[in-house]
């Protein structure tokens, strides 16, 4: 088990390093069916790069739908508007960039605001690898009810990083131009992590307490591409 205050210590010298909330980002991103092996291989050379070689680049992720792979999410975090813009004039993203013009056909840029960001204390690094679950969860709370929405959710993510081996990254966000819109980036050592998660009273105790405060609710379960970050964020907003 990952204790709490291990969390919480490494989650105060990120919070002293950041000056101001972290950029983050989610994209939806749909492939030439007959260019997606290009599109994989350049996209796993902008990730991995960039992770290593970037200090203001915290995480990126980039999987895909199981029943679709050419229809893609990319998630990216970075420290600051500075370290975008690094990122952004840096030679692999240049040349991601380049091939994206003739090898998507659909891009979706979500601009969001982070509300609670948390992975385990190891930076992770993975490419390929099945044995990994990712989910992504867009769900819509009455306008009324954001705030304690906001209350339980936190709560159960928190409880989830510490008492879970398996819960390897759990993020919280909302759209900027809608705060009622919330976006849920999750990843799990493996599927039963995942069944393991559902399972837990903290878990079964936030379905109950939310049941009836969303208007919507999309669960995503795709395929980890390259999953990529730092380490050790522990962000509460």
């Amino acid at each position: 088990m990952i204790g709490l205050k291990k969390l919480i210590m490494v989650g105060v010298i990120m919070a002293t390093t950041l000056q101001a909330a972290p950029i983050v980002r989610f994209f939806e991103l749909t492939t030439d069916p007959q260019k997606r092996a290009n599109y994989s291989q350049v996209g796993v050379e902008n990730l991995t790069t960039s992770i290593k070689n970037e200090k203001g680049t915290l995480a990126m992720y980039t999987s895909h739908k199981k029943d679709d792979p050419n229809l893609s999410y990319v998630v990216e975090i970075y420290e600051n508007e500075d370290a975008y813009k690094i990122h952004a004039n840096s030679p692999q993203f240049k040349k991601f960039s380049e091939m994206a013009k003739t090898t998507l056909i659909g891009r979706k840029v979500f601009e969001t605001n982070p509300q609670f960001l948390a992975e385990k204390p190891e930076a992770l690094y993975v490419e390929k690898n099945k044995d990994y679950q990712v989910n992504l969860a867009e769900v819509t709370v009455l306008r009324e009810k954001n705030k304690e929405f906001k209350d339980i959710v936190t709560d159960e993510m928190k409880q989830s990083m510490q008492k879970e081996e398996g819960v390897i990254v759990m993020y919280a966000a909302t759209l900027k131009e809608d705060p009622n819109k919330w976006f849920f980036f999750e990843i799990y050592k493996n599927n039963d992590a995942y069944l393991r998660h559902r399972e837990t009273p903290h878990f079964k105790n936030y379905i109950e307490k939310t049941k009836d405060m969303a208007t919507d609710k999309k669960v995503k379960e795709l395929e980890g591409d390259t999953l990529v970050n730092k380490g050790g964020l522990y962000l509460e907003f």
